[in-house]
């Protein structure tokens, strides 16, 4: 921490100190106490340690419940020049009574008051969902940012269940980014129009703006358009699925292999239309594979069949957890189920793959499963056919 105060309540800064200068030197003997839960603090400084306060004893405090790093220290103190260069109301390490909070930032801009979080360890989504939750209950929109930690060479960037809570959508952009920033560089990375490639994997395209360059909140995003290669990408990833679903899964235990046994279908026999590329992937922490085959067998068991059924079919694939939803920064839409099936229906529509009759469905070629043997040459046929189109409506969208 970078803020204590005496045991009369007078507020001591190290912001922007030096370790050895007279300042610093003058807080080594004085009694200090954390501003948040009043335990004594002890003053730490030298040539490689940023100077800040830390409890003399492991304590019980809401204000800090994890150690800081040199890093956090350093975000802090590079966070709040921006702010205040753009002419910001700032308070470093702000304690909010009320919630027993403390924000890395209290920042106030035209009435609005934010709560800035640079969060350097993991915490869990309960965490970050009852810390956000209570600075809303204040009237304080809290601001969360992570470290740059990724690779800067690729657009293949894996990301944790704890980086992905802080993915943000952009409805104006249509599309979801993640926000980081390098306290040593003083550069904000964003990774923008983020596409799910698996549980962990996305490709992003990223771009990289020294501090100086914008202007809080206004995060710059780059229209984008899917290509072929993103397409492709897409693709090879679901044939990886597969793979590993062939490998490492077994029936007797799987949900999907024994609903496909019981259907008198197999992995390998599967539409050469599940899997499609939409939108609505990002919900899933699963594969489309996966979920686009549950509502696929759905489809086929029941020959003619609603938009209502396979809502209310995954409805029940996610609330018995057979297709986990991620976590991320923005609540989805309410209806993003409807809005799933929606997707879906329309683009399968689209490609001839079913038929509409009032508002029933039908799949136009039941027999369009197939086999391993001809495999290959009817995935190829098919995303001839419509690749152009899938692409189309996904930008479209």
């Amino acid at each position: 921490m970078l803020i204590a105060e005496t045991f009369h309540g007078e507020v001591q800064s190290l912001y922007l100190k030096v370790h050895n200068s007279p300042y610093v030197q003058s807080l080594r003997h004085l009694p200090l106490r954390c501003p948040s839960c009043k335990s004594p603090v002890l003053l730490k400084s030298g040539p490689k340690v940023i100077p800040h306060f830390a409890h003399k004893s492991k304590v019980h405090c809401a204000g800090f419940s994890e150690s800081e790093s040199s890093l956090h220290l350093q975000a802090k103190t590079g966070l709040n020049d921006w702010l205040l260069s753009q002419s910001c109301i700032t308070e470093l390490e702000k304690t909010y009574p009320k919630i027993n909070r403390r924000a890395d930032i209290s920042v106030k801009m035209n009435s609005v008051e934010y709560a800035f979080e640079f969060q350097c360890s993991p915490i869990s989504n309960e965490i970050v969902q009852q810390r956000s939750m209570d600075y809303r209950k204040i009237g304080v929109i809290p601001f969360w940012l992570l470290p740059t930690e990724t690779a800067e060479h690729t657009n293949l960037i894996k990301l944790t269940s704890f980086q992905q809570q802080f993915i943000r959508y952009s409805q104006v952009k249509n599309q979801y980014y993640l926000i980081s920033y390098s306290p040593e560089k003083r550069i904000f990375t964003i990774l923008h129009h983020l596409i799910p490639l698996s549980k962990s994997l996305f490709y992003a395209e990223r771009t990289s703006f020294p501090q100086h360059t914008l202007f809080f909140p206004h995060f710059p995003l780059r229209t984008f358009e899917a290509a072929q290669n993103h397409y492709h990408l897409h693709l090879k990833m679901n044939e990886k699925w597969m793979l590993n679903v062939f490998k490492y899964r077994r029936s007797f235990k799987d949900p999907l292999l024994k609903r496909m046994y019981i259907a008198k279908s197999s992995l390998f026999s599967l539409p050469p239309w599940t899997g499609l590329f939409l939108h609505s992937n990002i919900y899933y922490s699963v594969s489309p594979m996966e979920w686009q085959a549950y509502l696929y067998l759905s489809m086929k068991q029941s020959g003619v069949f609603t938009s209502s059924q396979l809502v209310t079919e995954l409805k029940n694939l996610v609330r018995h957890q057979i297709v986990p939803l991620r976590t991320l920064h923005e609540n989805f839409p309410p209806h993003f189920i409807q809005a799933t099936v929606d997707e879906l229906l329309h683009l399968l529509v689209k490609c001839a793959i079913i038929h509409m009759n009032g508002g029933f469905y039908k799949i136009t070629d039941p027999d369009s499963e197939i086999s391993v043997e001809n495999r290959e040459e009817k995935l190829k046929h098919f995303h001839h056919l419509y690749k152009e189109i899938i692409i189309q409506e996904y930008n479209r969208r």
